[in-house]
């Protein structure tokens, strides 16, 4: 694909506003066509410094790097002349453009000098620990993305007043290869996958994430009512019920909200202002004999439920059984009611982790597992508590 100044190209230098987030889906050729406005920019604009920045080094050669040394090549130079591999610097006319990668764990990083031009290529592969520095000392922004689920970009740059933002396809993208345009457009039928990477919108698609779902209005009539699911966080985590029932094929999860509390006393105290979970489960749950099914190692917390009338047990945990209930769960068809927008959030954004070269580990993540996820892997990982509501087939 030869540079060429596309619609892409075109409507990112229109932009005038400090912070742009340029959100595109597969094709839409925004790379290279910010990469293109900084070197063009450098020739023209009294620019001293540059930073470009991603995740990962992997990342940022077979991205960035990779995206300035094709520039060069299609205009017959070669971009290792200008560029300092020790520091990582390339200079163009008087311009330091510098390529950097983000580490999330190191929160300090980016208060070294100020710049005036920072781009950061992939948002969503950093966390906005990784970058509010960085943006703090720049008088200048680009931000880049696929938006397969909503991130820093979208809750922290978009509500500002000194922010815009454009949406890219490969329809704006004049030299996208006919053979990922017909790719693109075979996958209509593919809804979620077609929303992000097609038209470019914001979505809830991603290859890591761990639970495939669908958002229903309602639960079905003749649906069978199974367990509740309790978590008994401690705060700042909540404690969360959460509410099941499965469907007559015995696949279909449907998942609705009971609450989502912090500061929850694990046990009722007589004269005391503050709620427990019993006190909360008897606002919620009229019906002390359905079954709850909660995290074992909340043994107070499960007592004290027994001892004012709650029908509760414990899950059973053991090496392995994080991943057995992931299994468990994830082999149901998982629908969730519209009205659960929190939960629909945690299952949106509940990832595998990768490994440094962007391959996804098939293991449970390092990161804290939403609560609400939690109560109902348990609730799948006690089936045979519940499988006798089932009917049989005749």
């Amino acid at each position: 694909m030869p540079v060429a100044y596309t619609t892409t190209y075109h409507k990112i230098n229109e932009m005038k506003a400090p912070i742009k987030v340029v959100q595109g889906g597969q094709g839409a050729g925004k790379n290279i066509a910010i990469a293109l406005t900084i070197i063009e920019r450098a020739e023209t604009e009294d620019i001293r410094t540059v930073t470009i920045l991603t995740d990962t080094y992997p990342n940022l050669k077979d991205g960035a790097i990779s995206d300035f040394e094709f520039i060069f090549r299609e205009w017959g130079m070669d971009f290792y002349e200008y560029f300092n591999k020790q520091n990582m610097t390339c200079t163009w006319f008087d311009t330091k453009i510098q390529f950097r990668h983000a580490d999330n764990n190191k929160p300090q990083k980016g208060k070294g000098p100020r710049r005036d031009i920072l781009y950061i290529n992939e948002g969503n592969r950093l966390g906005w620990s990784g970058v509010e520095h960085y943006i703090a000392r720049s008088k200048e922004v680009y931000v880049d993305h696929n938006p397969d689920m909503e991130y820093w970009a979208m809750t922290e740059l978009e509500t500002r007043d000194d922010c815009e933002k454009i949406i890219v396809t490969y329809l704006d993208n004049e030299m996208c290869p006919e053979n990922e345009v017909r790719y693109i457009e075979s996958r209509r039928h593919k809804t979620e996958w077609f929303r992000v990477y097609g038209l470019g919108l914001t979505g809830t698609y991603s290859e890591r994430r761990i639970y495939a779902f669908e958002v229903v209005d309602e639960i079905p009539e003749n649906a069978i009512r199974i367990p509740n699911g309790l978590d008994f966080g401690k705060s700042p985590d909540p404690a969360v019920m959460q509410r099941h029932w499965i469907g007559l094929d015995g696949i279909s999860f449907y998942i609705n909200e009971g609450f989502c509390e912090n500061n929850l006393l694990p046990e009722k105290i007589e004269g005391t202002d503050r709620m427990s979970i019993v006190d909360k489960m008897e606002e919620v749950e009229k019906n002390k004999n359905h079954l709850n099914i909660g995290d074992s190692s909340g043994k107070t917390e499960i007592l004290d439920l027994r001892k004012h009338g709650f029908n509760v047990r414990g899950v059973k945990k053991g090496p392995g059984s994080v991943l057995l209930g992931m299994k468990r769960l994830g082999s149901y068809d998982i629908k969730i009611v519209k009205t659960a927008t929190r939960t629909i959030h945690k299952f949106s954004n509940w990832l595998y982790d990768v490994d440094h070269n962007g391959k996804i580990l098939p293991q449970p993540p390092k990161a804290h597992e939403p609560d609400e996820i939690a109560a109902s892997r348990y609730v799948a990982t006690s089936r045979p508590l519940w499988e006798h509501l089932i009917p049989k087939a005749a």
